[in-house]
């Protein structure tokens, strides 16, 4: 059995299903807010529970904020990890006191004295730059 289309049956026919598909479209939310006691097409505020974490799921507690910070022995390991690539960093010796951070940089001994400056700058300026929320005070030793 062979079926013969004329472009009028098929220009019907694609009529019907773009009517269906529409219809299916649009009709999926009315009734749905009045059956299920929703909101009618009304914003609805949400709440969460007091669990700290506002409605999240599945969050790693451990990702540091803007404003949060973990402890002193992690900030001083991402501090150094920061600092390492700085030319001329051979070490460091990082401490803190509440919002302010003290970094000792060691120079690498082959290093020029006339640079030594420069290197506590791209010190203070990376770590200033990756740890708004300490003051850095950085000096340096040989």
């Amino acid at each position: 059995m062979r079926i013969r289309l004329t472009p009028a049956k098929l220009i019907q026919a694609l009529a019907c299903v773009a009517a269906i598909v529409l219809t299916a479209a649009c009709g999926a939310n009315n009734g749905a807010g009045n059956a299920a006691g929703g909101t009618n097409g009304r914003t609805q505020a949400q709440g969460y529970s007091d669990d700290g974490f506002l409605g999240t799921t599945n969050s790693y507690p451990k990702i540091p904020g803007r404003h949060m910070t973990l402890n002193y022995v992690n900030d001083a390991n991402m501090m150094r990890d920061a600092i390492r690539d700085v030319p001329g960093v051979a070490g460091s010796n990082i401490t803190f006191n509440g919002a302010e951070a003290y970094v000792t940089v060691k120079i690498r001994p082959d290093w020029d004295p006339r640079r030594i400056s420069t290197v506590e700058r791209q010190t203070a300026s990376v770590l200033r730059f990756n740890f708004p929320r300490y003051t850095i005070h950085v000096t340096s030793t040989r």
